[in-house]
């Protein structure tokens, strides 16, 4: 078995290490140690689904005799990556919800150029069903049937000219429509630092739909998914490269990326389609030679794949003498040793040191402390303790007081005390107890308040797994749209869920399924309303609108 080892951190731990591609899913255990990264053990999975890939390698690590660590590190050309220009100091962040609004227009534009890399004849060379040459033919073979006016889809023409069989037809059809999914919800992660004295804002972006599975599909093995960062990037993140600018070009399936560095942390990136073309050093001096790198700029050239090794060696000359800038080629075997390394970096890195975005679920739910209805909630809540406590210490005066009381009425009885005193010293307890409800009285508002405001937190603890449960409702025949919660004392803890389906029972099915998901936490399904409307790309469908309210023993509960 083959071992790498190289330096890292002093910190001793065991990762998982992860790289999800279109081709397939590549695992690494990883153990780092004071004496380096070293890689024990290494599987590849071909299946389509994360799911049944993670699976793969799990049972592929156990035939080994390896156990699997309790921790994974992630990464995915399905997460992309952007550098944005914000107007926001990178050391002073909007709170969360802001950051994601303003990183989400460039983030949705960099999802949909991925997506549009991948056509039938990408994905099925990708998965390894075709070759180059095979590619080739069977575009030749559609340009003359188009010719003859009989044409079909690349995936048929490459059926009948017996090039695949269905099962690889099917395996990327199924990839086409994943990959084709753009409006579902984006989990969003950033990171920014200052280059020049200018703000430099990294983001990155995966489906939340996948993001979910992701994390899902590592749980069932025992495994909690620590980060997961984009595949672009990583490779050339784990060169070293001092403080000068340096230039990475990541050679991708189907893309190149080219990524400036200054002082070892991104400040550009940008990125081109392949398309089919041989690569050629022209237009790889030109997609990264237009930076400002303050003099010569060394230029690394980055293979992940075995197949690029030989083209990418015929053009070096060629890209220093068009760059002019020295050139260093790395091949596929020391790229992934380097983004192993870096990925095992940047997952154990603390978030303020961390070079790269990355999806991290305790970084990106927002700190309790900055959500101003957790702070007044917080504030009411001290100021009924502290009524609580002066009701406490009246109500141990006043038992003091009635004590006190008893043993004088002993006292005088024993002391055949008169009539007038005893009434005297009963008027004084009326008027004590006359004070003590009004006390009450007065407090009783604020004991309202309380256990409406319990109520209301009972409902917050039960918000992520809500929101955990909306995420399993929603299947391929409904889209979330938004969620509210009511701010009216009478419903407060309730949720309002809009979502979109384009069928009837489409928006039925999403509305009955978070009916039946909900009921283990105690919460029902109340006022559906189903409407016709269009979707987001004005395709015609259905509104669904319902409150989620909790059950009554559950509002019993949290007053109690």
């Amino acid at each position: 078995m083959k071992r790498w080892t190289f330096p890292t951190r002093n910190s001793a731990s065991t990762w998982l290490l992860l790289a999800w591609d279109i081709p397939g899913l590549r695992a690494v255990v990883a153990e780092c140690g004071s004496g380096g990264l070293k890689v024990v053990g290494e599987a590849f999975s071909g299946k389509a689904d994360f799911s049944a890939a993670a699976r793969d390698v799990a049972a592929a690590f156990a035939g080994q005799g390896i156990k699997l660590p309790a921790k994974a590190a992630l990464a995915s050309r399905l997460v992309s990556p952007v550098v944005a220009e914000l107007p926001v100091a990178p050391g002073k962040p909007r709170p969360a919800g802001q950051m994601r609004e303003l990183l989400r227009p460039d983030l949705e534009t960099a999802q949909a150029e991925f997506s549009n890399l991948w056509n039938f004849g990408a994905l099925l060379a990708a998965r390894g069903h075709l070759s180059a040459d095979d590619r080739a033919r069977v575009g030749m073979e559609d340009e003359l049937r188009r010719e003859n006016a009989t044409p079909l889809r690349f995936g048929e023409t490459a059926m009948h000219l017996g090039l695949i069989g269905r099962p690889a037809m099917d395996e990327c059809l199924y990839l086409q429509e994943r990959l084709q999914l753009l409006d579902g919800d984006l989990a969003i992660a950033w990171n920014g630092h200052a280059s020049d004295g200018q703000p430099t804002w990294l983001g990155c972006a995966a489906n939340a739909g996948y993001y979910q599975a992701w994390t899902s599909a590592l749980d069932e093995n025992g495994i909690r998914l620590a980060a997961t960062l984009p595949l672009a990037w990583l490779a050339g993140d784990a060169a070293e490269g001092g403080d000068a600018a340096r230039v990475s070009l990541e050679l991708h399936h189907e893309e190149v990326v080219a990524v400036l560095r200054r002082g070892g942390r991104v400040v550009a990136a940008r990125a081109e389609g392949r398309m089919e073309r041989p690569l050629r050093g022209d237009w790889l001096a030109r997609l990264a030679g237009d930076w400002e790198t303050g003099g010569r700029a060394r230029l690394d050239l980055l293979c992940l794949y075995p197949a690029d090794e030989d083209a990418a060696a015929a053009v070096v000359d060629e890209l220093e003498t068009l760059a002019g800038s020295p050139v260093t080629l790395t091949r596929a075997d020391a790229c992934w040793q380097g983004l192993w390394r870096g990925l095992a970096d940047e997952a154990d890195a603390p978030s303020q040191s961390a070079r790269l975005p990355r999806l991290a679920e305790r970084e990106m739910r927002e700190p309790l402390l900055a959500n101003a209805d957790f702070r007044r909630t917080l504030a009411v809540a001290g100021v009924l303790a502290l009524l609580g406590g002066i009701e406490a210490a009246q109500q141990v005066a006043a038992m003091r007081l009635e004590k006190s009381a008893a043993a004088k009425l002993s006292q005088e009885k024993n002391r055949t005390q008169s009539t007038q005193q005893q009434l005297h010293f009963n008027a004084e307890l009326e008027a004590l107890a006359k004070d003590l409800d009004k006390t009450r009285s007065e407090l009783a508002p604020l004991l309202n308040d309380r256990q409406r405001l319990s109520s209301i937190a009972a409902m917050r603890r039960h918000l992520p797994d809500l929101i955990q449960t909306l995420a399993r409702a929603v299947g391929d025949d409904a889209v979330l749209e938004s969620l509210h919660n009511s701010r009216s004392a009478n419903d407060a803890t309730s949720i309002k869920v809009t979502a979109w389906s384009p069928s009837y029972s489409g928006a039925q099915a999403f509305a009955n399924r978070m009916a039946e998901f909900s009921g283990a936490l105690g919460y029902g399904v109340s006022q559906t309303e189903i409407v016709a409307s269009k979707g987001r790309s004005d395709k015609p469908g259905h509104t669904v609108t319902f409150w989620l309210l909790p059950d009554q023993d559950e509002l019993e509960a949290a007053k109690s």
